[in-house]
C-alpha cells in the first residue's frame, strides 16, 4: 500500500508542476518584444512558430521614423534684362506725342510810312499751326501805289509813285491760343524790292526810275481775338529792319518803320 501511495503522489506531482513550466517557457518564449526606439513608429507584427512547443510567438518590429528631407527648390536663373526698344512717343518733338495741327490762311492791310508819307500795304500770310502754340508760315506783303512824292532830291522828274514788296518766311509763338483774346509774337524774315517810277495816276510811262533789293526782319507782337472757331482776327505792332536798301534820294533806313497791321485769319486752329 505504501508504494501505491508514494507512486500516486509522485504522479500527482509531476502533473501539478507541468503547468507552471509549460507557462515559464510560453511566458519566455512569446513575449520577444525587441526594444522600442525613440519616436518609433509599428511597421508590422510578425507571428513565429516553435517547433518544439508548438507555441506561437509575437514578434513586433519597431523602425526609427525618419522625416523626409525636404528637396531643394532651384530658383529660376534671372533673364538678362532685354534693352528698352525706343518708342515714338519716347522721342520729344515740337508737335509732342499727342500732337494738334492745324492751320489757317490771312488777309491784312499794313500801315506804315516812307519818306514822311504813309504807306499802305496789302498781305497775306499761310502758316501751320503745332499744337495751337506754334506757327511756321510765309508772310508776303506789298505797297499800294497811293502815294506820290515829288520833293525827292537829285531827282529830275516830279510825281513819282513807289513800288515794290518783301516777303518771307513766319515764325509766330502764340500764347493762350483758346482764350477769347490771347497773345501772339509774329517775326518774319526774308527779302524785298522797291522801286520808283513816275506817276502811276499820270499816264506816263512805267519805266523804273530806280530800284534796289534789300533783306529784312520784322519782329512784332499782336493781340488776337477768336470770333469763331474758325475765324480770328489779330492786331499787331511790328518793327522792320532792312539792309543794302540803297534808293536815289533816299535814306538807307527809310524803310526801317514801325508798322501798324490788321489781320483776319481763316483756318483750323
Amino acid at each position: 500500500m505504501k508504494n501505491y501511495y508514494s507512486v500516486a503522489t509522485l504522479a500527482l506531482l509531476v502533473f501539478l508542476s507541468f503547468p507552471v513550466f509549460a507557462f515559464q517557457q510560453i511566458t519566455t518564449d512569446t513575449v520577444a518584444v525587441e526594444e522600442p526606439l525613440p519616436d518609433a513608429v509599428v511597421v508590422s507584427v510578425d507571428t513565429l512558430n516553435r517547433d518544439s512547443s508548438k507555441q506561437d510567438a509575437i514578434v513586433v518590429k519597431y523602425y526609427q521614423a525618419v522625416d523626409p528631407q525636404p528637396q531643394p527648390v532651384s530658383e529660376p536663373e534671372p533673364q538678362p534684362a532685354k534693352p528698352k526698344e525706343k518708342k515714338h512717343s519716347d522721342i520729344r518733338t515740337i508737335s509732342g506725342s499727342g500732337h494738334h495741327g492745324g492751320g489757317y490762311g490771312a488777309l491784312g492791310i499794313k500801315i506804315s510810312s516812307f519818306n514822311d508819307e504813309s504807306l499802305t500795304m496789302a498781305g497775306a500770310r499761310g502758316a501751320w499751326v503745332i499744337n495751337r502754340a506754334l506757327a511756321f508760315g510765309v508772310d508776303l506783303w506789298g505797297v499800294i501805289p497811293t502815294n506820290e512824292y515829288d520833293d525827292l532830291p537829285s531827282m529830275a522828274m516830279d510825281d513819282l509813285s513807289l513800288l515794290g514788296g518783301y516777303g518771307g518766311f513766319l515764325l509766330e509763338p502764340i500764347l493762350f491760343s483758346n482764350q477769347v483774346i490771347h497773345l501772339t509774337f509774329p517775326v518774319s524774315a526774308g527779302a524785298g524790292w522797291l522801286g520808283y517810277v513816275p506817276s502811276v495816276y499820270d499816264g506816263e510811262s512805267s519805266e523804273i526810275v530806280d530800284q534796289d533789293v534789300f533783306w529784312y526782319v520784322e519782329p512784332g507782337a499782336a493781340v488776337e481775338l477768336n470770333l469763331a472757331r474758325c475765324f480770328r482776327l489779330n492786331f499787331a505792332v511790328s518793327k522792320r529792319f532792312t539792309q543794302d536798301l540803297r534808293l536815289i534820294g533816299t535814306a538807307n533806313d527809310e524803310f526801317d518803320e514801325l508798322n501798324y497791321t490788321l489781320t483776319m485769319k481763316i483756318g483750323r486752329f
